[in-house]
């Protein structure tokens, strides 16, 4: 299968190591190349030659947006409902049965899960073609309701958000904090630490998601994960977040 991925980091990088090594012909585009012109045609060149489209973009809406215009020509794009609904994202394509809404968390490998969920225009056959090339990726999907974050995305970058308001009321160090939360709670990582190997504009993208879908303020991003993202403070793939590396 000829697969295009179009994404930030470590996402979508995950996502290219697994069809490889599944035997698909995948080529990868990272959203900061796409700026130049003629890395923009060459997504949607791509696009029109593949068999599905896989959309890993969460910083912002309106770069997801036109992400999802260069991949519109795909015959199926999964498109990342983690910092929108899918239904949402959908609405962007030309067609929007072509589209399913997909998510998961890096580290992503063999023997993992990944969510999908159904976009309100979804076409069967796009939801069967999708299920089939996750299984063939070695992950179990798993159907959700539509909705920004989905379910761990949703979990895991609120859990990140309050750490990081911790973080901002002196409550305890970056390091205490971690260590209370992993050590006390069993969590394989401290929720800063998650946070930086999940990438920080990925975390705030899903928060601001949520925010805007249901307007509580338990979804409201923290001012310093905010801070952080503006900085250029994204984690590990920038070597400083929370940490540095």
């Amino acid at each position: 299968m000829k697969v295009v991925i179009a994404g930030e980091l470590p996402l979508a990088e995950n996502v290219l190591t697994l069809c490889l090594a599944a035997g698909h012909a995948a080529t990868l585009f990272l959203v900061e190349s796409l700026a130049d012109a003629q890395a923009a045609a060459a997504l949607a060149e791509a696009a029109r030659a593949a068999d599905l489209a896989v959309e890993c973009h969460n910083e912002s809406k309106a770069g997801k947006r036109r992400v999802l215009h260069l991949l519109a020509a795909a015959p199926a794009v999964c498109v990342s409902a983690l910092a929108c609904s899918a239904t949402e994202a959908a609405a962007w394509l030309p067609d929007p049965a072509r589209a399913v809404g997909w998510g998961a968390l890096p580290p992503l490998a063999p023997g993992g899960t990944v969510e999908l969920a159904a976009p309100l225009q979804a076409a069967p056959a796009a939801l069967a073609l999708a299920e089939a090339f996750w299984a063939g990726l070695g992950l179990t999907a798993t159907r959700v309701a539509d909705g920004p974050g989905l379910v761990r995305a949703r979990v895991v970058c609120a859990l990140v958000n309050e750490a990081a308001t911790a973080l901002a009321e002196g409550v305890a160090s970056a390091r205490e904090i971690d260590v209370a939360m992993k050590l006390g709670m069993n969590y394989p990582y401290g929720p800063l630490d998650w946070g930086d190997r999940l990438g920080l504009d990925l975390v705030l993208g899903v928060m601001r998601g949520l925010h805007e879908e249901f307007g509580e303020d338990r979804y409201r991003p923290c001012p310093l994960l905010t801070r952080y993202v503006q900085a250029g403070r994204l984690g590990q793939k920038t070597g400083r977040g929370f940490f540095e590396y």
